[in-house]
């Protein structure tokens, strides 16, 4: 299945008119993905970021419907990411889910 995403829109001229995930364009050129939801980004790169894009042109006719379970598992995918690039210090130290499996290095 390809992927036909929007045109890219200005942050500060433009919102979506829907909740969901969106790719943004961070002011290094670099893209990641942040989560917009009742009239603002919900989850976002900790890098400033100027535009936005849609990753369906077509979300009704994409065939795919997004459930709570479907934004739960990513969720979930998202922060193990994070646990292993920030895994924290001390008293902050990330702890693994309990569903997660041992690593593939290990």
């Amino acid at each position: 299945m390809e992927i036909e995403p929007t045109d890219w829109f200005p942050l500060d001229d433009y919102a979506p008119v829907r909740d969901g995930w969106y790719e943004v364009q961070l002011v290094s050129g670099d893209t990641a993905f942040a989560k917009f939801g009742d009239g603002e980004w919900t989850e976002k790169p900790l890098l400033v970021f100027t535009h936005w894009r849609g990753l369906s042109a077509d979300p009704a006719g994409s065939g795919e419907t997004q459930t709570i379970s479907a934004e739960a598992t990513l969720a979930e995918g998202v922060r193990d990411v994070l646990n292993v690039f920030f895994p924290g210090r001390g008293d902050e130290v990330h702890q693994p889910s309990e569903d997660s499996g041992p690593s593939k290095g290990t």
